[in-house]
């Protein structure tokens, strides 16, 4: 085993939640894993100049944990939840919502882009496409990591 993390790529869009990822067992992942998804645009950007590899920053696009593991492949899900104000209070516009307690709603962190895209979710509309690289992080990474993902 490597002393590195476990990298891979994205297999397949699976639904608004889930990707498969081309590895598993025999490649060192188990379920309860937490995995990054990593925007491959942001990992190697070269000098405009002299062409020289600058390196890259990280860009986070999603964050999820494996649920499955078979040998080759395994499954990922989104996990986190957010706590979203959705009416009454400050900048809810009419007076009458002004004074009313503020409501909340626990949302899911899905994959999509666009609130409006159907589902099964379409690589057009998703923040992951197949061949994204992938790399396993911790727990605590996985839950403090900004993505690019909506929230519903």
């Amino acid at each position: 085993m490597s002393d590195g993390p476990i990298v891979g790529q994205v297999a397949k869009l699976v639904s608004d939640r889930e990707v498969i990822l081309n590895r598993g067992k025999t490649h060192g992942i188990a379920a309860g894993d937490f995995v990054i998804v990593i925007d491959p645009e942001t990992t190697s950007v070269a000098d405009p100049e002299t062409g020289e590899d600058l390196g890259g920053l990280k860009r986070i696009k999603a964050v999820l944990r494996v649920v499955e593991v078979a040998d080759k492949l395994s499954l990922a899900r989104t996990f986190r939840t957010r706590k979203v104000r959705v009416s009454g209070g400050m900048g809810s516009g009419g007076i009458s919502n002004i004074l009313a307690e503020p409501k909340y709603e626990v949302r899911v962190e899905t994959l999509e882009l666009d609130p409006l895209a159907g589902r099964p979710l379409s690589e057009d509309a998703s923040a992951i496409a197949t061949g994204d690289p992938f790399e396993v992080t911790t727990k605590e990474e996985a839950e403090d990591q900004r993505t690019v993902t909506l929230w519903r």
